[in-house]
């Protein structure tokens, strides 16, 4: 296996919970645009992402990341 290494990240805007802005954006809206401009930033062909490693405060079921990647 070769190394680990990391090569970009992204966050989405911080929302107030169940309030704001944001309230009524899917998470995985959200996740897929955090992970689809990290890998943007990258400059990574999107093909040759092995993992994503993903943080959320809500945790709403399912594995988000996987989503998230999988959108790409």
């Amino acid at each position: 296996m070769a190394d680990a290494v990391i090569v970009s990240t992204a966050r989405t805007a911080i929302g107030t919970a169940f309030k704001g802005s944001l309230n009524d954006v899917d998470g995985l809206e959200l996740a897929t645009r955090a992970v689809g401009e990290a890998v943007a930033r990258s400059g990574v062909d999107p093909a040759r992402v092995d993992d994503v490693v993903l943080g959320e405060a809500l945790y709403g079921g399912g594995d988000l990341a996987r989503y998230a990647a999988t959108e790409l």
